[in-house]
């Protein structure tokens, strides 16, 4: 048992070409207008025979993950969750992110754990200002860069949750 928290990408596959859809004044079906990437999802995770009516599907894959790292999850439920510390799930910006990243930074440069207080929880973990605390703010700084410096991250939704 513990805090883990899980940042989660969601990216829309689209199924049709629809410019060559206009183009060719072909079915919605046609293999001609089916993108590829599309069809091999499909196929992938064997909903071929109910992906037929529609016209996008949705990629979730988990693109950060933390454990125990409280400092992190306080901020999440400060500036995303609106103060409900609840295991749910909460949408977040862009822009949260990328803030997310900059006092992260700002924390390190300056090695003021005032802006990232921990937060104490059954199974947080500890909440001392020791070498792990430090180690999970380099890491999130790492996972955030990794993630906004994806060439098509404006593509992308994202999520936090947690449970313990």
């Amino acid at each position: 048992m513990g805090l883990d928290m899980y940042l989660t990408a969601t990216k829309r596959v689209d199924k049709i070409d629809w410019k060559a859809l206009k183009e060719n004044k072909l079915d919605y079906n046609s293999p001609l207008v089916v993108y590829p990437q599309f069809r091999n999802l499909v196929e992938l995770t064997e909903l071929a025979d109910v992906a037929i009516d529609v016209y996008s599907a949705n990629v979730q894959v988990t693109c950060a993950y933390w454990r125990k790292a409280n400092q992190i999850h306080n901020w999440f439920v400060t500036n995303v969750q609106e103060g409900e510390d609840n295991c749910g799930t909460y949408y977040v910006l862009h822009d949260r992110l990328r803030e997310l990243k900059a006092v992260c930074e700002q924390v390190l440069n300056e090695k003021n754990p005032s802006l990232l207080p921990p937060l104490e929880g059954c199974f947080f973990g500890g909440t001392d200002i020791d070498q792990y605390y430090w180690e999970q703010i380099k890491n999130t700084i790492e996972q955030l860069g990794r993630i906004l410096a994806l060439p098509d991250v404006d593509e992308l939704s994202f999520s936090y949750e947690s449970s313990w």
